[in-house]
């Protein structure tokens, strides 16, 4: 019964060592190279288009896209943003708020024609007594990154 069970786990064990199957790492960087022009605020929201583009900067230089000197640039617009209210569990805590803001991006070539454009949305959240410029880091920290991950899926 022993020689049965330490065969089993013997067989196992070659046949997981003799598997073809392995990963392979990209090295997390795309062939797409964008430089970053200033993001233009269309909110009441302060200072709004400054932390878009750190957002923006860290996210895309993160995943090496990149570049001062890149034939693509990258212009992102604030478009709209809303404050929604969110319920408290408790009387006891404090409510909560939620600003969702709404950027469009679009990337031009070095002739300036546009190659691609889209409208990305996202959420963040601060507490009562708060402004809503307390959830634009968060907000905009999660634009930035569906706008990177767009961009690396491109082929252009």
């Amino acid at each position: 019964m022993c020689r049965i069970r330490l065969l089993t786990l013997l067989l196992c064990l070659v046949s997981i060592l003799s598997c073809g199957y392995s990963f392979v790492l990209d090295g997390g960087t795309s062939k797409i190279r964008v430089s970053l022009e200033p993001s233009s605020n269309q909110t009441l929201l302060r200072e709004a288009g400054m932390i878009l583009d750190s957002s923006l900067e860290t996210a895309l230089d993160s995943m090496g896209m990149l570049a001062k000197d890149s034939q693509h640039s990258l212009q992102c617009t604030l478009v709209s943003s809303s404050r929604q209210g969110i319920t408290s569990s408790s009387l006891s805590s404090d409510d909560r708020y939620r600003l969702n803001i709404s950027v469009s991006a679009r990337i031009t070539d070095a002739q300036g024609k546009k190659v691609w454009s889209s409208t990305f949305t996202d959420q963040g959240g601060y507490s009562e007594g708060g402004q809503p410029e307390d959830a634009l880091d968060e907000a905009c920290t999660q634009v930035s990154l569906q706008i990177a991950r767009a961009i690396a899926s491109l082929s252009l």
